[in-house]
């Protein structure tokens, strides 16, 4: 637990043996945030599509979908709802970090990241300490537990970056020519805060400025659209179904009904539990559907 955790998790120690409290400025500037959060996601109207530091690290394909107007799925009506409590959460967490004693140079900065001499990528990180750039990230539990609390976080999100956090956060740091330090997360069901590190090397850097161009010029150029996952075999119980699904970053891909023909979102087959979970297949064998058809 680094020092910025360790005076979070004080705070909120004493807080909870009503040993602290919240200045009426802090709980102010809340309701400012609360509210603004609340307008951005029920009253502003979507713009037309254009690269942002926020999507830039989305994976292409995505991207190159969004970009050409493809039919984009329907939002279930929970959408808004944690679209909202993100923002809301995001908020709390800026008031808590305050409360903590810990000092926001800056918070919400608009930056610009040129790609090259005309055009640059915009975006808005969500707070600078005073060692650089930190963005605070709203979790699930299982996200919590396996990306933003281990060790080794930062090498799990970028493992598998789905959301484009990494290119995201060093996309912030760049522009504003800060360091981008990491991630403080909030664990959106139990309340648990951890901070991930980020590696903020030259090569790193390198790296995710190489990706940005690349995803400028694949979108401006309107170059050829390719798949950039391929599905994946069924394993159940480690043995192979001979089915196949979407991998992890397909699924929660807006797009994926559009990408992928013949797509079925059904219980898991090979599954006899009374709640299967649900699963995205690509390729159903026949052996599978009959089982299925005779369920």
């Amino acid at each position: 637990m680094n020092t910025k955790q360790a005076a979070i998790v004080s705070f909120l120690s004493r807080a909870a043996r009503g040993e602290a409290e919240m200045s009426p400025h802090i709980l102010n500037e809340f309701a400012e945030n609360c509210k603004q959060a609340l307008n951005k996601q029920f009253n502003e109207k979507r713009t037309d599509f254009r690269l942002r530091m926020s999507n830039v690290g989305k994976p292409l394909c995505q991207l190159q979908m969004q970009a050409s107007g493809a039919k984009e799925e329907m939002p279930s009506y929970d959408f808004k709802m944690r679209m909202a409590m993100g923002d809301v959460l995001e908020a709390l967490m800026i008031a808590v970090i305050q409360a903590s004693g810990i000092e926001i140079k800056n918070k919400h900065g608009k930056v610009k990241l040129p790609i090259n001499k005309k055009s640059s990528i915009e975006g808005e990180f969500d707070i600078e300490l005073d060692d650089g750039i930190y963005d605070i990230k709203t979790a699930s539990p299982f996200a919590f537990e396996n990306k933003f609390k281990p060790d080794d976080a930062y090498e799990r999100i970028k493992e598998s970056d789905a959301f484009g956090y990494v290119t995201q956060g060093h996309g912030y740091g760049m522009a504003s020519d800060k360091a981008f330090k990491g991630w403080i997360a909030l664990n959106k069901s139990t309340g648990e805060i951890a901070i991930a590190e980020a590696k903020d090397t030259q090569q790193e850097r390198e790296d995710v400025y190489d990706k940005i161009q690349h995803t400028y010029k694949s979108i401006s150029k309107r170059k050829a659209f390719r798949r950039c996952f391929t599905d994946v075999e069924e394993v159940f119980y480690k043995k192979p179904t001979g089915n196949r699904t979407l991998g992890i970053e397909c699924s929660y891909c807006p797009y994926k009904t559009t990408c992928w023909e013949n797509l079925e979102f059904k219980r898991q087959l090979p599954s006899k539990g009374r709640n299967p979970k649900w699963i995205w297949y690509t390729h159903i064998t026949e052996e599978w559907r009959n089982h299925d058809d005779s369920v």
